[in-house]
């Protein structure tokens, strides 16, 4: 059985927060016991890394340290997205402990922009957050979810995250959330955004990346180099395309699906266990259907970074209903035949 590329865990439905992106909750949870279970499920996986995430993960308690130790345990790399009005030394102290990669979310440039995407949300104790993270070197990334409300700020994101000490930049595009298509950028504003990132990233020297499976295909396009690791600071993950089905998401109330944003289930861990789900994830005429690119309609099928791409499935079907459609949003629909 193959692995999963990584294991995406949305640990808890509460959230101190309101978030203009927020993909919305699942209304259950899974009782402590269960968690637990399905921790001690994952090593045997062997994903390359595992991401915890929510709601907010620090709401967990304990319960989040007890998941974060069995991971560490297992020497699997733990990469934790929080909001960060919650964090203190003492939880930072207890990450660095546990070699937690730790990924606080900005999302605007300044605080009308940034407490307005993420409301209630404190300005002020997110720069508090975010220094005592890189006073116990383990502030890993700053994830940025982009759309409407904020492409035109990238200049702006890339100067106040290297003022308050971030050295890396991840780029999300905006997936299906509430409202969806008045945020979701168009194909045209997706190529002013990679330009600018590029233009930026060489102004302020940071590391960027971008999840966007039509990305390495825009800077080979257009002639710009790239790399697998930070040596010039683009990087590009070796494997770039969808890879909706490759991962395992968890659902808060043991849903697990192809995709974080994917409206389909393909089992759920207080029923199966968590390889059975896999398993069967792989041999899912969904899933087969998808991973055969040559069901992409035009002008994906005709295009020439076709198998590196595939454009997203989820943003895809949410905006078309089609899962083999071809991306509304990509870039080089036009130029890349």
């Amino acid at each position: 059985m193959n692995s999963p590329y990584m294991i995406d865990w949305a640990i808890t439905n509460k959230c101190n927060l309101d978030c203009l992106h927020c993909r919305g909750m699942a209304e259950d949870e899974l009782d402590s016991s269960t968690v637990l279970k399905v921790a001690a499920e994952i090593p045997a996986l062997a994903p390359r890394w595992v991401i915890i995430e929510g709601g907010e993960p620090l709401l967990c308690g304990e319960l989040l340290f007890e998941v974060i130790e069995i991971m560490d345990r297992n020497k699997i790399r733990v990469y934790l997205i929080t909001n960060g009005m919650l964090l203190d030394e003492e939880i930072v102290m207890r990450f660095a402990k546990l070699n937690v990669n730790l990924m606080i979310s900005i999302d605007g440039a300044d605080k009308e922009s940034y407490e307005e995407t993420r409301m209630g949300a404190s300005f002020e104790k997110l720069k508090e957050s975010v220094a005592i993270a890189t006073e116990y070197n383990i502030l890993d990334s700053c994830p940025v979810t982009i759309g409407k409300h904020n492409h035109q700020q990238i200049g702006e994101l890339f100067k106040f995250a290297q003022e308050i000490g971030y050295g890396k930049i991840t780029i999300l595009g905006l997936k299906p959330c509430h409202d969806y298509e008045k945020y979701v950028l168009n194909a045209k504003e997706y190529e002013s955004l990679f330009f600018s990132i590029v233009e930026n990233q060489k102004e302020y020297n940071m590391d960027i990346y971008v999840d966007e499976p039509f990305f390495r295909p825009f800077l080979k396009e257009h002639g710009i180099d790239y790399s697998s690791d930070s040596e010039n600071g683009i990087i590009v993950p070796d494997v770039s395309r969808c890879i909706f089905g490759d991962y395992i998401f968890i659902e808060t109330n043991g849903d697990v699906k192809p995709c974080t944003f994917a409206p389909v289930v393909m089992g759920n861990v207080n029923e199966k266990g968590l390889g059975e789900i896999w398993n069967n994830m792989q041999n899912s005429e969904l899933i087969e259907e998808i991973r055969d690119f040559s069901t992409r309609e035009s002008p994906c099928n005709e295009c020439k970074y076709l198998y590196e791409c595939g454009g997203c499935r989820s943003r895809t079907f949410a905006l078309t209903e089609s899962w083999t459609a071809p991306d509304p949003v990509c870039p080089l629909k036009e130029m890349a035949q």
